[in-house]
């Protein structure tokens, strides 16, 4: 009988994480708002105990959360509801019933005015989103201290066609000219290689909080120029701009990369750069 993976929040990280999940022989069992089967709302804790007493997993990876940051900052009790309660819940009930827990948090919980914050810095939200998120973790190691909490920023095709990198392609594709903003940086990580090395931290001991980013550290306009000049698409298209400029309600922290020191001391997963997996896969 093979291992079951339950995997709360069946959205892009969640389906990437379960197709390598079923690449080695376990069973993955998703969870999603709009899944009749496997319908889970963790905001009601007793819900979430039934629901695993009837599955009885070995493992729970929470991917659930409310994303959208300026939604979130006019009206921010559905992200505390379900980022900071939720996570809780999940937290509660798998400390009662000894099931490993792992929880997906966001580089976004620190101020960014430093950048390449490790482990065992304070973070300090500077928005309600970050806020729900760091919650969260505070939350979850009250009530379970021997959950895995992984901070993370993450790009991939997508195939509903959302998020940052379809954004980016498909105005390069169209020949639009777009703004990217070369005073927000990051350091994110492929999401099928974030899969990948959270399907292998199950598989450790590791408890705590950890950080799981890529190595290139680039502004969100190095980040388009470069998927721009690997794929031969046209690189003046991309216009540089600042966050300050934009239209966006919430404050975002301008520098969030994470140092990854600790992960690569600890899992063998390689880390890609971006213009490997764009040559791999375009």
């Amino acid at each position: 009988m093979t291992k079951k993976i339950l995997i709360v929040g069946g959205g892009f990280l969640g389906q990437n994480i379960s197709k390598i999940i079923s690449n080695i022989g376990l069973t993955p069992i998703v969870t999603h708002v709009s899944n009749r089967e496997n319908n889970l709302d963790i905001r009601n804790i007793y819900m979430i105990e039934k629901f695993i007493e009837t599955i009885n997993p070995h493992t729970i990876i929470n991917c659930a959360a409310s994303t959208n940051i300026d939604e979130i900052e006019l009206n921010p009790k559905t992200a505390f509801d379900i980022n900071s309660n939720g996570a809780s819940n999940l937290a509660t009930i798998t400390n009662k019933k000894n099931i490993k827990f792992l929880h997906i948090s966001t580089d976004g919980i620190f101020s960014g005015i430093e950048g390449n914050y490790d482990e065992k810095d304070k973070p300090n939200p500077v928005n309600e989103y970050a806020k729900s998120k760091k919650l969260a973790e505070t939350l979850i190691q009250e009530q379970n201290n021997e959950a895995i909490i992984i901070r993370t920023n993450f790009y991939g095709y997508n195939k509903h066609d959302k998020f940052l990198f379809n954004w980016i392609l498909n105005n390069l594709k169209q020949n639009k000219q777009f703004t990217a903003f070369s005073d927000v940086i990051f350091n994110p990580l492929e999401i099928s290689n974030l899969a990948e090395m959270i399907v292998e931290i199950i598989h450790t001991n590791f408890q705590g909080i950890i950080h799981m980013t890529g190595n290139e550290i680039l502004s969100k306009y190095q980040f388009a120029q470069k998927i721009a000049l690997t794929l031969n698409y046209d690189s003046n298209l991309i216009i540089s701009g600042s966050v300050q400029d934009s239209n966006l309600i919430a404050k975002r922290p301008l520098n969030t990369t994470l140092s990854n020191t600790l992960a690569k001391s600890i899992l063998k997963t390689k880390i890609k750069s971006l213009e490997e997996w764009l040559e791999k896969n375009f």
